[in-house]
């Protein structure tokens, strides 16, 4: 009776620890990247109204993969001016997807992710304003701990 036990506590403990297709466990995510894409993962762009007619110049936005999963590589230009900055998108047990709306103002930009009912999960906003770029963050997000 007590190797009946043992064997069903080994079989028991066994199918808890199944993986899934994926080869890891259902949403765990792999933190790095095996490829990185070159084109842009999501991108807004909207052309400048301004007197100086000679200059085709745009406020434009775009998200670029690194080799971290959560981590991408913003590219803003507005103009002339050209600037890096860093998008941290949550872990929340699903592949990150960016993506790019229109914001409110004139040459503004709401970047967000999709979320597990793949909607839209505003996170920042970038906009040009008084002539300077400002970056503010409007949404800040955490996986909810399981009890």
């Amino acid at each position: 009776m007590k190797k009946y036990w043992s064997l069903l506590l080994v079989f028991t403990l066994l199918s808890c620890n199944k993986q899934s297709d994926s080869g890891t466990d259902e949403g765990d995510i792999s933190e790095t990247r095996a490829n990185v894409k070159k084109e842009a993962a999501a991108s807004y762009s909207e052309p400048v109204a301004d007197k100086d007619k000679l200059n085709k110049w745009k406020f434009a936005v775009e998200a670029f993969e690194t080799p971290m999963t959560f981590k991408y590589l913003l590219k803003i230009q507005y103009k002339e001016l050209q600037v890096e900055d860093t998008l941290m998108i949550p872990d929340f047990g699903i592949q990150p997807v960016v993506e790019m709306k229109k914001g409110p103002e004139d040459l503004s930009c709401i970047i967000g992710f999709k979320g597990k009912e793949n909607e839209f999960k505003e996170y920042k906003k970038v906009k040009v304003e008084d002539g300077e770029l400002k970056i503010t963050a409007l949404k800040s997000y955490r996986k909810a701990v399981k009890k």
